[in-house]
């Protein structure tokens, strides 16, 4: 954790140095202006605090902005129907409690808070945040009918302490020898669970733990407990309660919900499989326009269906290709949050999801000389098993490699729209990632014939036979006939 002086240093040399400018600090983070390696001034939590929550670097705005959201999160820990049924798991699992010490446990907790929220009037709070969109309003437990858990909420709750406690093995922060790790993983259960109960359309979905975790970790390194004293300036302990641990849940639940509902991440990839198929074909779409040989050679050629290897690249937004490090990870993601508010206006927000299929792609094209070589069995298992270690040797840091692969992805996205101008980002990224990369394309048709050397993404291989070539000149046709299939058998499914 964090020294209270040394987060008062790092954030106001921040504020400093960007001149309070919220604009000009995103631009940093996307710029590589502003990483880890300024340690004078880095703090992770100021990026995501001030992109998700405060959405301002002016130090007098933040109490009522941190007072709004966290009420809501107490207000839900008050609330029977939203209560953890840690009583009903087995006696002898870690996380049981009895119904008693539990219902205590909370409201001794619920007696701290309201301490120190005395400032805030403890009712619910009109928001755009709030993830709660039920008619009904929140009532006390004095006032609402005992609330009777169901079978489908202890099977909710099973299904999420499988996860956490397989999350990350190699990480010491999560691991049993950690005297922490129960208290840790008690709290990321209680922040899925409370986000679940408050999003029945999409519920819990495998993969959500690690996004969290990922946050967590990261959140938690940087938190700290604030101090009684009166050796602090008021703006020095409105820093300082951006950092508060005792709101590390609160703030943590309204991270979660916005970086995953407000950005689009929950809608495209984890509401429902019609549009996660959606959004798989969407992929396949860019990725024809920006390089067709890797398009007619995994899809076409070697028959290998996106869906069978990209929904863990969708839903984990790269971590797991991004190897094990996972400081390279929230690197990136740093990035995405600093790029989710600046590139659209209102709530409706859509580039990480496109963000990231286009980073995917970028990806694709630094494996293209494999991807074009191997057999259907090895290439599954590249896509499977992303070799980053090698295409992080070609950069001098992991960062580098991140940066690049973001700003590559930037431009693509903004050229989404215009096909010519894709082809032309395509063939540059060829001739970045693949330079002694050379296809032959071979053209028919016509009374002569032609041949290009060239090192853009080609749609077919010089090998090729007559019916290879034939082949070839209908996929654009099969992959018509394809998607209208599969429109048709979703509107069948539902």
């Amino acid at each position: 954790m964090l020294k209270e002086n040394e987060i008062i240093s790092k954030v106001l040399l921040t504020i400093d140095k960007f001149k309070g400018n919220m604009a000009s600090f995103k631009s940093a983070i996307t710029d590589n202006e502003y990483t880890p390696s300024h340690k004078s001034c880095f703090t992770r939590t100021l990026i995501w605090k001030s992109c998700l929550i405060t959405d301002s670097l002016k130090i007098q705005t933040w109490d009522s902005k941190l007072s709004d959201l966290r009420v809501v999160y107490h207000e839900l820990l008050k609330r029977e129907d939203m209560a953890v049924p840690w009583w009903k798991l087995p006696t002898d699992s870690p996380f049981y409690q009895n119904r008693d010490i539990s219902r205590k446990s909370s409201m001794k907790r619920e007696i701290t808070l309201l301490r120190r929220l005395k400032r805030t009037a403890l009712t619910r709070v009109s928001v755009a945040d709030d993830p709660l969109k039920s008619p009904s309003p929140s009532r006390s437990r004095s006032q609402t009918p005992t609330y009777e858990t169901s079978d489908s909420d202890l099977e909710l709750l099973e299904t999420i302490i499988l996860d956490i406690d397989r999350l990350f093995p190699g990480e010491d922060f999560f691991h049993a020898s950690n005297p922490l790790s129960i208290t840790t993983k008690h709290q990321m259960i209680e922040i899925l669970y409370l986000w679940a109960k408050c999003n029945p359309q999409v519920g819990y979905k495998q993969g959500a733990h690690e996004i969290l975790g990922l946050i967590y970790i990261n959140l938690y390194k940087e938190a700290t407990q604030v101090p009684s004293t009166n050796t602090f300036t008021d703006d020095d302990l409105r820093i300082l309660s951006l950092y508060d641990i005792t709101y590390l849940l609160h703030d943590l639940f309204t991270i979660f919900n916005k970086f995953m509902v407000q950005s689009g991440i929950m809608a495209r990839f984890y509401e429902s499989e019609d549009v996660l198929w959606k959004s798989i074909e969407s992929f396949n779409v860019m990725l024809m326009k920006v390089d067709q040989l890797i398009h007619y050679n995994l899809i076409n050629k070697l028959k290998i269906e996106s869906q069978l290897w990209i929904i863990r690249y969708l839903r984990l937004l790269l971590s797991r290709e991004l190897g094990n490090d996972l400081s390279v990870s929230i690197f990136l993601w740093d990035k995405l949050i600093a790029s989710q508010l600046s590139n659209h206006n209102g709530n409706s927000i859509t580039a990480i999801p496109d963000l990231i299929m286009i980073m995917t792609i970028q990806l694709l094209i630094q494996l293209k000389t494999e991807l074009i070589t191997c057999d259907f069995g090895e290439c599954l298992s590249l896509l499977l098993h992303y070799p980053i270690s090698a295409k992080l040797a070609h950069h001098s840091t992991a960062n580098d490699f991140i940066f690049h692969l973001y700003k590559d992805a930037v431009k693509l996205y903004q050229s989404r729209d215009d096909d010519l101008k894709l082809y032309e980002l395509g063939i540059k990224l060829n001739n970045t990632y693949n330079p002694n990369l050379k296809i032959t394309m071979s053209y028919t048709g016509s009374a002569k014939n032609s041949q290009d050397s060239s090192r853009a993404a080609s749609p077919r291989p010089s090998t090729d036979s007559k019916a290879e070539k034939l082949k070839f000149e209908k996929y654009r046709l099969e992959m018509r006939l394809k998607k209208k299939a599969q429109l048709m058998i979703n509107n069948t499914d539902s």
